[in-house]
């Protein structure tokens, strides 16, 4: 069945359109593998402080995940991945991270596409605040045998306009398209306080 529907998603949608998502979902695939700043400020980390080696283990250890070859994986194994990125982070660029998890995690080995997770999760340490205790970032991960679903909540960064406009954002968008149709659903809102992510992916 879901390769009948993928044709028949794929006759609807003009050619041109696929290009453009299947190039930006390439991008939202190497913008997660290879996460610049925080490679650099990992980098940085390890060269002034050469004696911490079990932070440079850690970062060896990202490294080596991140870098394997596989494109789907387990949803454990995804989740996993996240927690060692949001660890890196923390020791890189936050004195102090306020952040909840919630995870019920009922098929681990649900298999995913690699990365497909993480952008939400960048544009939430990226563009949002995350060290005050009254909103600490939220991450919800529920994984089914047929669904997967990640909730993330963080303090609004009131210095930017609108935390869903931007590169991460539009190639991670172009990456479901090309990927999952409408086999999933994205929304996005915010208030005063808080801008939240809710991503459900049907499979």
């Amino acid at each position: 069945m879901d390769r009948l529907w993928n044709r028949l998603w794929s006759s609807k949608v003009p050619e041109n359109l696929q290009e453009q998502w299947k190039d930006k979902a390439t991008l939202s695939y190497v913008n997660s593998q290879v996460d610049v700043p925080l490679l650099r400020g990992c980098l940085n980390k390890i060269k002034d402080d050469p004696n911490n080696k079990s932070f440079l283990q850690d970062f060896l250890d990202y490294q080596d995940i991140a870098f394997q070859t596989e494109t789907m994986i387990s949803a454990d194994a995804e989740i996993n991945f996240i927690e060692r990125y949001v660890y890196l982070f923390s020791q890189v660029f936050v004195g102090h991270m306020s952040i909840v998890w919630t995870k019920k995690i009922e098929y681990p080995d649900l298999s995913i596409p690699r990365f497909i997770l993480l952008p939400l999760i960048q544009n939430a340490l990226w563009q949002g605040y995350h060290a005050i205790e009254k909103y600490p970032m939220k991450i919800k991960i529920s994984v089914f045998e047929k669904n997967l679903l990640l909730d993330v909540t963080n303090h609004v960064n009131h210095h930017i306009v609108d935390q869903k406009i931007n590169d991460t954002m539009e190639n991670f968008q172009a990456r479901l398209q090309f990927e999952f149709g409408d086999r999933h659903t994205l929304i996005m809102n915010s208030n005063a306080h808080t801008f939240r992510s809710n991503l459900t992916l049907r499979f």
